[in-house]
């Protein structure tokens, strides 16, 4: 298998949220294996937020990665627990090269300290995200100080983005045959009012499918409105249509 079709198999794995055999902390488990195997780093710790606003450790692919993050929560302290609370991406490179006056000893000195020691002079927290909203983190271990490169974060993130999508979507009930068609129904009317939509664009404005087709979307972005919910307003008549056509509504 290379790496094209690994990648589309993992993120197939993280999204299918339908499948009988879906399982919340699988999902976890799975997330760390790819970051592991896809992104080429040595070990991965996920923490989530709980409904108390504490922590919780949910998955951890070695023991220097389990060790890390339960120390992360008796002491307090640690990229996680940063991430968690800022909603950005920590790194921390080259450890053992700066220690002594790098900002990060005093960020969290125990932990900083304790990843040198254990062989990682490179640590990284990522945000698990959802709409903007951080509900857990993905920790990172490096045995190369120089950390993961611009591109290695970029696929780590997307990678935790779309199980973080998955997570918020999970059902403890799996989905019944007339729930899936009840959901397709959804897409497909959505289809039918967008296509109607355009179609009075097209006539009222003189346009063709396409120009009528992308005056629609223009309008939802400008309004920052989802395109299916203009194109409901436009078809049931509570948005002018001539307004759109002319970009002032």
């Amino acid at each position: 298998m290379n790496r094209e079709q690994q990648l589309a198999e993992a993120f197939v794995e993280l999204t299918d949220t339908l499948a009988e055999d879906f399982d919340p902390v699988v999902l976890l488990d799975r997330l760390a294996g790819h970051v592991v195997d896809l992104v080429g780093v040595d070990e991965v710790g996920i923490m989530m937020a709980t409904a108390r606003g504490g922590l919780r450790t949910m998955s951890a692919s070695g023991q220097g990665a389990a060790l890390m993050e339960r120390l992360q929560l008796r002491a307090g302290e640690g990229p996680c627990l940063e991430c968690l609370r800022t909603g950005r991406a920590v790194a921390a490179t080259r450890l053992a090269d700066s220690w002594g006056d790098d900002e990060t000893e005093g960020r969290w000195p125990r932990l900083a300290a304790l990843a040198v020691r254990a062989g990682y002079p490179a640590v990284h927290a990522l945000p698990l995200r959802v709409n903007h909203q951080v509900i857990g983190s993905l920790a990172v271990l490096l045995t190369d100080p120089d950390g993961l490169s611009d591109d290695e974060l970029r696929l780590a993130q997307a990678l935790a983005d779309v199980a973080a999508i998955a997570l918020i979507h999970y059902r403890p009930d799996p989905a019944r045959p007339s729930d899936v068609l009840t959901r397709v129904q959804a897409v497909v009317s959505a289809r039918a009012t967008v296509d109607m939509a355009t179609g009075m664009l097209a006539e009222g404005g003189g346009l063709d499918i396409a120009e009528a087709g992308q005056v629609l979307r223009v309008h939802a972005r400008r309004r920052g409105g989802r395109l299916t919910e203009v194109a409901q307003a436009l078809v049931r008549r509570e948005l002018d249509l001539r307004s759109v056509l002319t970009g002032t509504g």
